[in-house]
């Protein structure tokens, strides 16, 4: 999983209990299409970018479908927890798309900038094979959460920075999400975001947007 920003050098993975609390979200929208798959959530915190990658590997298969979004976030405003909610609302608008349409869809291979409930993003669509890639990793002596170049800051003070130790909340039950035109609207409004926030599945993203 690569970052879009070439600034982006040190990075920390989300902390394993968010990532779960995601994966568990997805797990519960798109169970009736995760049957013959897998589903996995990786997550990456950079100096000033947050990327999120959602996989979808079918039984048998090697190669996995990989819907990644990016997206800056400002340590003076301290939103990273609300870019990150972001990126999953983005993250399962593209995976219902590719489920629906059986893969048949015509997402970017590189970052491309998307507006997204009154923000932007950046979203691609990549194919490798997250087991893979983490023991290619391995043998190269890249551990997950310790990758360093250039910068000096421990991982400890980047998840502080992020301002994600206290901030990490489980996701809301269903009867919680709010309508599903509300989630095209800007989320900046809501100060007390409780969780990542996703569609409830029945609902279509804005094809300007995402498309």
């Amino acid at each position: 999983m690569n970052p879009r920003l070439k600034s982006s050098k040190k990075w920390t993975a989300l902390p394993k209990e968010y990532a779960d609390q995601i994966q568990a979200v997805f797990k519960d929208t798109f169970a009736q299409y995760l049957a013959d798959g897998d589903l996995i959530v990786e997550g990456r915190i950079y100096t000033e970018e947050i990327v999120l990658r959602v996989g979808y590997l079918e039984k048998g298969r090697l190669v996995q479908a990989n819907f990644e979004v990016s997206m800056n976030y400002s340590q003076e405003k301290q939103d990273a927890v609300k870019r990150i909610h972001n990126c999953v609302d983005a993250a399962a608008s593209m995976m219902m798309e590719y489920l629906e349409k059986d893969g048949e869809v015509d997402f970017p291979y590189v970052w491309r900038e998307f507006p997204f409930q009154g923000n932007k993003l950046y979203l691609q669509f990549t194919t490798e094979n997250s087991s893979l890639e983490e023991e290619a990793n391995k043998l190269l002596g890249v551990e997950e959460g310790t990758l360093l170049v250039d910068e000096d800051e421990t991982d400890e003070d980047a998840l502080s920075r992020a301002e994600l130790s206290e901030e990490l909340s489980p996701p809301r039950d269903d009867e919680d999400l709010p309508a599903d035109d509300e989630l095209l609207e800007d989320d900046d409004a809501d100060e007390e975001d409780a969780g990542p926030r996703m569609f409830s599945g029945k609902g279509k993203k804005k094809k300007d947007d995402l498309h």
